[in-house]
């Protein structure tokens, strides 16, 4: 992991500071290591607690039931039109794709325990799947606005939402169900270049 990486993936909890967590964010850190390596329901609060080096009862103190806590987990991540739309500052199709492409995958490898607890427990939970359709639709709007912005673009925007939904699913399963982020890039490159001369009819706009 890169030293970037690092300090994204040290942040991602909103309210964490630089050195020792609060004992709400210890609990939600640990949780989230043992949710993915064990699954939410093989891990038991007083694991967690004893875990995370606290009385079990602290555990309820902050989280009313063991799926608040479960919540917490998948919802205090940064936003995933944060990460895309910072990374996306070059003017054509192709440059945008390709930094937003990277820009996803190191950040579902940074969150990768919350990713995996997302993609297993969606299954049979209401409250996680539909926050996993929320993050994929906030994913989707957002890249689907950004290369709509793009100078070189020509394709309407149903083309453009169907090249972004692309991009989520195949970046989304290569990363979380594959673990394969470092060359998220050079593999997605026939990809890339697909969507882009869908969406610009072939031109080459400068960047």
């Amino acid at each position: 992991m890169t030293t970037h990486a690092h300090a994204r993936h040290s942040t991602r909890h909103p309210g964490r500071h630089p050195g020792r967590p609060s004992k709400r964010q210890l609990i939600i850190e640990t949780a989230e290591r043992l949710f993915a390596e064990h699954g939410y329901d093989a891990t038991s609060t007083a694991r967690i607690a004893a875990e995370a080096g606290i009385p079990s009862g602290l555990v309820f103190y902050h989280f009313a039931t063991k799926l608040d806590l479960l919540l917490a987990v998948v919802q205090e991540r940064p936003a995933p039109s944060e990460v895309l739309r910072s990374a996306a500052r070059g003017r054509t199709v192709r440059r945008r794709l390709r930094a937003m492409v990277a820009a996803m995958a190191e950040e579902l490898e940074n969150d990768r325990a919350a990713r995996i607890i997302v993609f297993r427990e969606a299954q049979g939970r209401p409250e996680i799947a539909s926050r996993a359709a929320e993050l994929f639709a906030e994913a989707t709007d957002t890249i689907a606005d950004v290369l709509a912005g793009a100078d070189d673009v020509v394709a309407d925007r149903d083309r453009v939402r169907t090249a972004a939904e692309l991009v989520v699913s195949r970046v989304f399963l290569d990363t979380v169900a594959l673990g394969q982020a470092d060359t998220a890039v050079k593999r997605h490159a026939a990809m890339i270049d697909l969507i882009a001369e869908s969406l610009t009819g072939g031109v080459r706009a400068r960047d």
